[in-house]
């Protein structure tokens, strides 16, 4: 599908949607815009840019830029190997996901499946990862009824005898990748190896049967995920260099400008520490946007 579809998906589920230039943005996170799909990379012309400032409530954007632009150098995470396979991988990672392939069946769900079966890997996930976690069951309940209304999207999930083990939600676009969005697991049942037998099967089912030319996690986080990504590599992903933007509003650049307002940002993100979501995003988009040239110098 193209960006339409999923931007009406990314509505419905609670965020601002925004298009200016030909593109549509949505609101990652309080005030700052995302474009659409996130794997495309752009050069939005400055007008395009004042058009989503003018939008009112828009503290700044950020979007994957070609590698001959500005932004800061990063990388999205992506398999395109068309023989993906066993094969490919360490030897310590195959006998994970073989056990797991033997402990787990890996099938295509519906939604509502994942609706009702879903809600304790959600959880257990947010919880490990030391994030916000329960969304309000109204919410949860409009998220999958979106994602079953989204031409492209389609729910997997690893189960352990009637337990459901981990679940994935992916999205295919019209241009060709497809991105594994939504990735959760039950805790207790990690030892099955639930994510190994999910993310290679799906890896396996987009490449070589579907002939998908790429599967993608997504953009570098904002956040360090260390660990997240090591397992995403060992899984057969690598990194793709792409430069990322953050640009911030006019006068939030100008403030931003100035070296002691920066280093006090910085400083506020650091004694927050992990339970700082908010300041931890905050210096990530701060830090992306200084070390991409995209900050004013005063």
């Amino acid at each position: 599908m193209g960006s339409e579809p999923f931007a009406e998906f990314l509505s419905r589920t609670g965020h601002r949607v925004l298009a200016a230039g030909g593109v549509d943005w949505y609101e990652a996170g309080r005030g700052f815009f995302l474009s659409l799909p996130s794997h495309r990379r752009l050069a939005p012309a400055p007008e395009a840019l004042a058009e989503l400032f003018a939008a009112g409530g828009v503290y700044g954007v950020r979007f994957p830029s070609p590698l001959d632009r500005g932004g800061k150098l990063s990388y999205q995470i992506v398999c395109d190997d068309p023989e993906f396979g066993l094969d490919k991988l360490s030897g310590n990672v195959r006998s994970k996901i073989r056990r797991g392939l033997k402990r787990c069946e890996v099938r295509q769900v519906p939604f509502d499946e994942l609706a009702r079966s879903g809600r304790a890997a959600d959880d257990d996930t947010m919880q490990r990862q030391g994030r916000e976690t329960r969304l309000p069951a109204d919410a949860w309940d409009r998220y999958w009824q979106a994602a079953a209304d989204t031409p492209g999207m389609e729910g997997w999930a690893a189960y352990v005898g009637d337990q459901l083990a981990a679940f994935l939600v992916t999205v295919s676009f019209a241009d060709g990748p497809v991105e594994f969005l939504l990735a959760r697991s039950r805790s207790e049942l990690l030892n099955a190896y639930p994510n190994n037998a999910l993310i290679y099967s799906c890896t396996e089912e987009m490449l070589k049967k579907r002939g998908v030319p790429k599967v993608t996690f997504g953009l570098e986080s904002l956040e360090p995920v260390g660990p997240l990504d090591q397992f995403k590599f060992s899984m057969g992903f690598r990194t793709e260099e792409v430069r990322q933007r953050v640009v911030f509003h006019p006068l939030l650049r100008r403030v931003l400008g100035f070296q002691p307002v920066r280093s006090a940002v910085y400083r506020w993100g650091a004694e927050r520490g992990p339970e700082g979501g908010f300041w931890r995003k905050a210096t990530g988009l701060l830090r992306f946007a200084d070390e991409g040239g995209d900050l004013a110098r005063v």
